[in-house]
């Protein structure tokens, strides 16, 4: 049979109480004469380099506001990869002109939704030790940027008018992993590792075979989200670094990152048809707890496909969740 093979692999990190997600699936388009995951692998050269195509992203898994932390200022949405605040403004009753009056009142809505926005932004965990507060007080050209994406933040909605009260209401967001969000104004420090080719190892090819999902299990060690977790061995050793591969996160207006709560639901969904591979976090590390650490057997499992997670999540189609 003539037909195109679409290889897709999951990974999804669980903490404890709510959750994360990523979507990500690397998909093999136009490929002929050929009819499994395994049988595309082996016909490539052993040394072949896969180029990622970030072009295709798969719907998301996560349901927005699932994994919701609220700071001050206003909300983290880790599932939705948003962050939100609303602002208040109040009508001026003496002003005869009552579209003016409400006009007025909506712009000043938006100036105190912008400030209690950038107040948000500034409790974003960006790895275990940092939050982007201390970015921006390190960096002015972080606060500036961050400044800048605030000014430009999206309005969610139309503003809400209650006659009764006098007030108008505005709610702002911006994307966490985007561009044109947070990690782009966040780039100059984090830096550009600029990983976009890798090798297919046996060991990858025959994890994509086998399971439909990596599963880091935290839910007994109390994860806690952030924008790019670390996991390392009991030793100490770092085996993953996510900062590394920045530059697919939120591709094409999509995160390769995902925060859910309800586990059971997405192993139900079909793509999850296979069972998947759980590794249990033994304990987690870091100022804030956001980073994983893995037991002896489980290390070396990630050890062998750690190599593969660039080229699943360039695809964007490389699904990471996580239960918080």
């Amino acid at each position: 049979m003539r037909n195109a093979i679409f290889i897709s692999v999951t990974i999804i990190i669980t903490l404890n109480g709510c959750g994360t997600t990523t979507t990500t699936t690397l998909e093999a388009t136009s490929i002929q004469d050929v009819s499994t995951s395994t049988e595309l692998l082996e016909t490539a050269a052993p040394d072949a380099v896969v180029e990622p195509d970030i072009s295709v992203i798969a719907p998301p898994c996560a349901i927005p506001g699932d994994v919701e932390e609220s700071v001050p200022g206003g909300e983290i949405d880790w599932s939705g990869n948003m962050v939100r605040a609303t602002g208040t403004g109040v009508l001026d009753t003496d002003n005869p002109n009552t579209a003016q009056a409400r006009l007025m009142a909506e712009r000043a809505a938006v100036v105190v939704a912008q400030r209690n926005l950038l107040e948000t932004l500034q409790g974003v965990r960006v790895d275990s030790e940092t939050r982007v507060e201390n970015f921006m007080t390190d960096y002015d050209v972080i606060y500036t940027r961050v400044e800048g994406i605030v000014r430009n933040a999206r309005q969610v909605g139309p503003a809400r008018y209650d006659s009764l009260a006098g007030i108008v209401e505005v709610e702002l967001e911006m994307a966490i992993h985007s561009p044109q969000g947070l990690s782009g104004a966040l780039s100059s420090v984090l830096g550009n590792p600029g990983i976009t080719a890798v090798s297919m190892s046996p060991q990858t090819r025959e994890f994509l075979d086998q399971y439909s999902a990596l599963v880091f299990d935290g839910s007994q060690a109390g994860l806690q989200p952030s924008m790019y977790p670390k996991i390392y061995d009991a030793n100490g050793n770092l085996l993953l670094d996510t900062r590394n591969y920045a530059n697919y996160l939120g591709s094409g207006g999509q995160t390769a990152m995902q925060f859910i709560s309800d586990l059971d639901r997405i192993l139900s969904l079909p793509e999850f048809a296979q069972s998947p591979l759980v590794l249990e976090v033994l304990q987690v590390t870091g100022q804030f707890g956001s980073d994983i650490v893995l037991g002896e057997s489980d290390s070396g499992t990630l050890g062998w496909l750690a190599e593969g997670l660039p080229l699943l999540m360039g695809a964007g189609r490389f699904l990471l969740n996580v239960l918080l």
